[in-house]
């Protein structure tokens, strides 16, 4: 008895050591999956990846990818963004801006500039459907004064009525961190467009 005691005690251990494993297993399985999806960004919408970009830790290295960000974040708040988005929008891409900018723009002003020119958009049913990074050949970067400066050229994809394009050019300067920050742009007329693949 006492030893068929002992077997049925060590089936008892080895089922529970079993089902552990199996448990944990299943949660490891199940974390991975989460930690997948999150860095991913699968289950997250455009504007929820757009959000939890982290400019103030993780800084774009060069004025190209400073450029694609400013692109990515302007498509999306000229397509149709939900009212309660555009103010989150408008402060996550004036952290790309330089301060020189900033201070010729305070806050209220640019966001309220901003709000008007959607709804203009919206009223005549035009939005930004892509955007792409053009010009590679005229790009620039050049030294003024101890500052470095940086010329990138972004094309946007505008539906309205119809299709077409519209190019800008993207002057950037290097601040005392060396991060590139926008000073400012201006559209390029169409017979100055010599765009080209990204």
């Amino acid at each position: 008895m006492n030893r068929l005691n002992k077997k049925n005690l060590t089936t008892i251990g080895f089922m529970t050591l079993f089902a552990i494993a199996i448990i944990l297993v299943y949660y490891y399985l199940n974390t991975q999956r989460e930690t997948a999806r999150d860095t991913t960004g699968d289950a997250l919408t455009e504007y929820e990846q757009i959000m939890q970009l982290d400019l103030k830790n993780n800084y774009p290295a060069t004025s190209r990818e400073v450029v694609k960000i400013m692109g990515r974040i302007i498509r999306y708040l000229y397509d149709s963004p939900k009212d309660e988005e555009i103010k989150p929008l408008a402060l996550k891409i004036r952290e790309l801006y330089d301060d020189e900018f900033l201070e010729k723009n305070p806050e209220d002003q640019y966001i309220n500039n901003l709000q008007s020119e959607l709804a203009q958009w919206k009223e005549k049913n035009r939005k930004i459907t892509n955007y792409l990074m053009v010009n590679d050949d005229l790009e620039e970067e050049t030294v003024i004064d101890g500052v470095r400066y940086s010329v990138r050229y972004i094309s946007y994809a505008i539906r309205e009525k119809g299709k077409f394009t519209e190019t800008w050019k993207v002057l950037l300067k290097q601040d005392k961190q060396n991060r590139w920050k926008i000073v400012g742009w201006e559209f390029v007329p169409a017979e100055d467009k010599q765009t080209d693949k990204k």
